[in-house]
């Protein structure tokens, strides 16, 4: 599955835009990256991709077919799953009961519901050991591992990810970028955002540069080389 964002434009408010004219895919199988300073337009590209944001001109393609005008339920059932930066675990539920909120899409077929919670608890069995636990006493890691495989409930083939790492000390944003990689391994598409460029570079296939609401450089990660630290470099000095 791939997704297409064709000459995407979206304002907040009048004519202040936040993206102008903005094409991107992120092809099947592959991670997808999209990096940029603070306020570049980077989770309003994800949030118009998965339907939070219905853009003022331009299209979204999911596998060819124009889903611009979908509501975001509809596109979860297509098919993608969309994790926030924010971090969105119910601490006072368990961590079972949390998993079960995934499965709203077919929340009438239990039978389902228990097919998924088994196959998410033999990815995450850190998460299986802890199944009645409160999710507000999981580390901030294991929250944002709930928080994936909440997502993977539906098993969708496509996953937005908004700053993966946000908020996480190093080892765990290791950890978290390695459950990356290995959703691609089992054939899932991810496409993310992030300005840990440190962690999320290396593991790239694909790489979109975005500043100031458009995209300034785009290529496949291996051959951007000395531009990206060109532009890297520019974004520090004018921090």
């Amino acid at each position: 599955m791939q997704i297409r964002g064709e000459d995407l434009t979206v304002a907040y408010y009048a004519d202040i835009h936040v993206l102008l004219d903005v094409s991107m895919e992120a092809p099947e199988n592959m991670i997808t990256c999209v990096i940029g300073p603070n306020g570049a337009g980077k989770s309003t590209l994800l949030k118009t991709l998965f339907g939070y944001l219905i853009p003022r001109s331009g299209k979204v393609y999911l596998d060819g077919r124009d889903i611009t005008t979908l509501a975001a339920q509809d596109r979860m059932r297509l098919g993608i799953g969309y994790v926030d930066q924010l971090h969105s675990v119910f601490p006072e539920m368990s961590v079972d009961e949390n998993l079960e909120l995934g499965a709203w899409t077919f929340r009438r077929d239990r039978e389902r519901i228990g097919e998924a919670k088994d196959r998410v608890y033999r990815q995450y069995p850190v998460l299986s050991e802890r199944r009645k636990v409160h999710a507000g006493l999981l580390s901030g890691g294991e929250q944002r591992m709930l928080e994936i495989a909440r997502v993977l409930m539906p098993d969708p083939s496509l996953i937005l990810m908004d700053e993966p790492s946000a908020g996480l000390s190093p080892k765990i944003t290791e950890e978290i970028y390695g459950e990356i990689s290995r959703l691609k391994e089992i054939g899932k598409t991810l496409l993310l955002v992030d300005q840990n460029l440190h962690s999320a570079v290396p593991r790239s296939d694909y790489l979109y540069v975005m500043e100031l609401g458009q995209i300034s450089a785009r290529g496949p990660t291996a051959e951007l080389g000395d531009d990206l630290r060109a532009i890297v470099s520019d974004w520090l000095s004018v921090t």
